[in-house]
């Protein structure tokens, strides 16, 4: 991946500045984002949602529910795997070691979501997160 080392800023070398780059950016958060969507811990880096999820992570979920970190762990950690398919998946990057996410999840119960990224601690963490059901 492009992005194995900050550079001195502490950033990504280079992110959103190049097609290459946005693009490994944007396979990274997608299977991020899939491995959340479908509760697979096993496929997150080392630390699993404990490393993913910011400290500061507040969700806004598609029935207007607001989660905190706390909250979010729990359901994650207690919820079996599921088959959640992510279609319409973009990425923006907003600013340095800010990157917007932008999906649709399908399943039994189809929404519009939105997550952003942050660049903390050497590796990509999901700060905010919200559905809208379709």
């Amino acid at each position: 991946m492009a992005h194995e080392g900050p550079t001195r800023d502490g950033y990504p070398p280079a992110v959103g500045t190049s097609d290459d780059d946005l693009g490994d950016l944007r396979a990274q958060l997608l299977r991020l984002e899939l491995a959340l969507a479908q509760r697979r811990p096993e496929a997150l880096p080392d630390g699993g949602y404990d490393e993913v999820l910011h400290p500061a992570f507040r969700e806004t979920g598609a029935s207007g529910r607001a989660w905190t970190r706390e909250a979010t762990l729990e359901a994650l950690r207690g919820a079996p795997t599921s088959e959640v398919p992510i279609d319409r998946f973009q990425l923006e990057v907003v600013g340095p070691g800010v990157a917007l996410a932008t999906f649709e999840t399908r399943g039994e119960r189809p929404a519009r979501r939105v997550s952003v990224w942050v660049y903390d601690r050497g590796r990509w963490r999901i700060r905010f997160h919200q559905g809208t059901l379709l």
